[in-house]
């Protein structure tokens, strides 16, 4: 092979063989998982005529000498999951192991080709906050033979270990907070509703809504069809363009509920900037407590989502996995708690216009 020839990949012997790439990992590194012997041999030889050289880092690490985990997140600039990172990050750091961080820009496609890139590592095992869809993402879990374990999203459908997040509870304390502070019409906003968290937040605030009998109908979802490219600052302009669209409403509802944070901030924003004041025209619900809620004006009222504990049992249950101290399934989900700051208006009923 010529000197500035680009090197093959498993992914080029993937492609030639006609298979998938974690079947040429599989064979590369001489796994015992079961493969066709027909396949292993295609696979081999290929490998053997493109001149394919395994990456040596890569075999150093292999079977249980590997000390990497793979950690899979959809944002390293939104700072809810920069702290849930950290956290993993110095729990992995404290017990010897070498985080290896991949930000997947809540791109579905690129979460999956982080995945396949750390199979082809050999880590350890891998920490994953998925932003996947559909039952793809879950086959793909449930083929790798590495030690997962999901940390704040989870996936319809998936079985496996996780430390999740109660996303139904924290909607519906959000949306009861604010029936209890005197609002009646209150809107839910949010970005495409297409992972699992974004639609239990829905249902948790449907349901509140029921319970109090108020009338839900979808002209109380006000949602973005798509989302900005960038995932975490894309999450700022989401805001302010569900801003717009409240704007765009014949009345301004009595307070909003939305999907995290960062969005409820554009939201603030732009809503200032066209003259209407929060929480006096209108109150406004954040969700997740990142730090600069308080910092803020005016500071924001939000659901607590524990991102540091989550990033740290995560990364702590996974070890103990990797290194056989349990095996049992680990399936812990936490609670939200309620943050009460001045983005809410509290009034009384009879005042109301």
């Amino acid at each position: 092979m010529a000197g500035n020839e680009k090197k093959p990949t498993i992914s080029d012997i993937a492609r030639k063989a006609g298979v998938s790439i974690a079947t040429v990992s599989r064979v590369l590194r001489g796994s015992d998982y079961p493969v066709k012997s027909e396949v292993r041999e295609r696979v081999t030889e290929i490998a053997r005529q493109m001149e394919y050289k395994p990456n040596i880092f890569s075999q150093m690490l292999r079977g249980s000498s590997s000390r990497e985990i793979g950690i899979v997140a959809p944002s390293i600039t939104n700072p809810f999951y920069a702290q849930l990172i950290s956290a993993a990050e110095q729990e992995c750091l404290k017990r010897g192991y070498i985080p290896f961080i991949c930000s997947s820009m809540g791109e579905p496609q690129l979460e999956m080709n982080h995945l396949d890139m750390l199979e082809d590592r050999c880590v350890a095992g891998i920490l994953l906050s998925s932003m996947g869809q559909g039952e793809g993402i879950v086959k793909r879990l449930n083929e790798l033979r590495i030690p997962i374990m999901l940390f704040d999203q989870t996936l319809d459908s998936y079985e496996g270990d996780g430390i999740l997040f109660d996303f139904y509870q924290g909607a519906y304390l959000s949306t009861e907070y604010l029936i209890q502070c005197g609002h009646r019409d209150i809107v839910f906003c949010s970005g495409p509703i297409n992972r699992y968290s974004r639609r239990a937040m829905y249902e948790g605030y449907k349901q509140a809504l029921k319970d109090y009998n108020l009338g839900i109908s979808k002209k109380k979802l006000i949602g973005a069809i798509s989302e900005p490219d960038t995932y975490g600052e894309g999450e700022y302009q989401l805001g302010k363009a569900l801003g717009q669209m409240l704007l765009e409403r014949d009345y301004l509802p009595d307070a909003i509920v939305t999907i995290n944070d960062i969005t409820a901030i554009g939201v603030i924003n732009h809503l200032y900037s066209e003259g209407v004041q929060v929480p006096h025209d209108i109150s406004i619900m954040g969700f997740d407590d990142i730090s600069i809620c308080e910092m803020v004006t005016p500071p924001l009222s939000t659901i607590h989502q524990p991102a540091f504990d989550t990033g740290k049992l995560a990364a702590k249950y996974l070890l103990d996995k990797i290194e056989g101290q349990i095996t049992e399934p680990v399936r812990i989900t936490t609670k939200p708690v309620l943050v009460e700051r001045k983005s809410v208006r509290k009034i009384h009923r009879k005042v109301r216009r």
